[in-house]
């Protein structure tokens, strides 16, 4: 099932949702957007929580950080939240923060609340992974970042727009939904990109691609040293190694193609790392000595690799399970499982959505982190706002021109 009317025709040349995952839209059929250097834009940070106390090792994450991309006349501003781990400076924000600023927009990148930087700096919890307390703890760090923004740069705000990709649209939806309430921001379009519908199932549905089996591979340290003997192989026949034109296009056209379980691999090993990171700095935040004693002080000079290796072995549903629901039950005295997914699930504010007609959502059928099922509530409860389509993995085609101009086109106003 496939909602959409385009202008223009939907003719997405990756097929394979674990490749398109990987490598995005051939840069011949991207929506272009301005070289990073003529984007006026900078970095800024902010003291969210002044109260917040970190070790020494640590002391580079007091202030969260974030970009912004400015116009000097009158134009509206969009937050952007990044997703899964992903920090405010990511390839895929960069592109992102390019395409809004040359479609007239003021910008705000935000890191995703499961990155490291905003758990420090902005997570009251210290423990991401409740949708309504990210959701709170991002409409905080929006705010003071855009007061902080207009205080320092002097930009003027004509109205608010907000996106989100994967996790972050997901934050994006309860942050709209919170501000309905709140009346702060009254979002005139809310964009959601390649959203998880029920959260915890789609991260084990991400933690089961680390587990991938490659033949004649037994562990992650012998899988990148597969994949580096695949490219080196490839680099050496083509006679030279520009990574940035032939990497992944070509090399799935030669002998050293990648298959689908060693792309899967890839994305896993991408996402157990991102697990990781959320897991360690966590567990630090709220002293739990999981992976750091909690009594050790972590100096500038001490090194946080050892630490980190640990945090390795607990993957998403490992720190859902024993980090975020302990922690979730102790508030909420029998809950179970089930209820908190709920309660973090698109299911959560589906009549906000349905009967919001300035959200829209953009998924694919051949979406990693969604079930069938998942994939018709989006269809259902977005009606003409839900632009699907049949190929692209996560986010692969969010480049891609037609669907870029069909997201832009509802952000500017025009729902047709």
């Amino acid at each position: 099932m496939t909602l959409s009317a385009h202008a223009a025709p939907y003719d997405y040349p990756v097929a394979n949702p674990f490749m398109a995952t990987v490598t995005g839209t051939p840069e011949r059929l991207r929506a272009p957007v301005p070289d990073e250097v003529d984007v006026q834009q900078t970095d800024l940070q902010v003291r969210v929580l002044p109260e917040r106390h970190l070790p020494p090792a640590l002391s580079q994450y007091r202030d969260l950080h974030y970009r912004v991309a400015w116009h000097d006349g009158p134009a509206p501003l969009i937050f952007l939240i990044a997703g899964t781990g992903s920090g405010y400076d990511s390839t895929r924000m960069d592109y992102l923060k390019r395409l809004f600023w040359q479609a007239g927009m003021h910008v705000i990148v935000l890191s995703s609340p499961s990155n490291h930087d905003f758990i420090a700096a902005a997570s009251r919890s210290g423990r991401p992974g409740i949708a309504e307390d990210d959701a709170r703890d991002l409409h905080t760090a929006m705010s003071m970042a855009l007061q902080k923004a207009q205080s320092e740069l002097g930009f003027k705000v004509t109205g608010y727009r907000l996106a989100g990709f994967s996790l972050g649209a997901l934050h994006a939806a309860f942050v709209a939904e919170l501000d309905s309430h709140l009346g702060q921001f009254h979002f005139e379009r809310v964009l959601l990109l390649n959203p998880p519908v029920d959260l915890y199932a789609s991260v084990r549905r991400m933690d089961e691609l680390s587990y991938t089996r490659v033949a004649g591979v037994s562990d992650n340290d012998s899988f990148y040293e597969h994949i580096f003997q695949k490219l080196s192989r490839h680099f050496a026949n083509r006679g030279n190694a520009d990574i940035q034109t032939s990497l992944f296009e070509e090399i799935q056209n030669s002998p050293e193609v990648l298959n689908d379980a060693e792309l899967a691999m890839l994305i896993g090993a991408v996402f157990r790392f991102s697990a990781a990171d959320m897991n360690f700095m966590s567990d630090l935040i709220n002293g739990g000595g999981r992976y750091a004693p909690a009594d050790e002080d972590l100096k500038v000079s001490t090194s946080l690799t050892p630490y980190l290796r640990r945090a390795l072995f607990c993957d998403f549903s490992c720190y859902v399970d024993t980090e975020l629901l302990p922690s979730w039950q102790r508030r909420n005295a029998g809950g179970t499982l089930e209820q908190m997914a709920e309660q973090t699930s698109l299911h959560h504010i589906q009549s906000f959505l349905t009967d919001n007609p300035n959200i829209a959502a953009v998924s694919n059928a051949s979406e990693l982190i969604l079930t069938r099922d998942d994939y018709y509530f989006l269809a259902d409860t977005f009606g003409d706002r839900a632009y699907l389509y049949p190929t692209g993995g996560h986010g692969g085609n969010l480049d891609y021109e037609p669907v870029a101009e069909r997201y832009l086109q509802f952000l500017a106003g025009d729902n047709q």
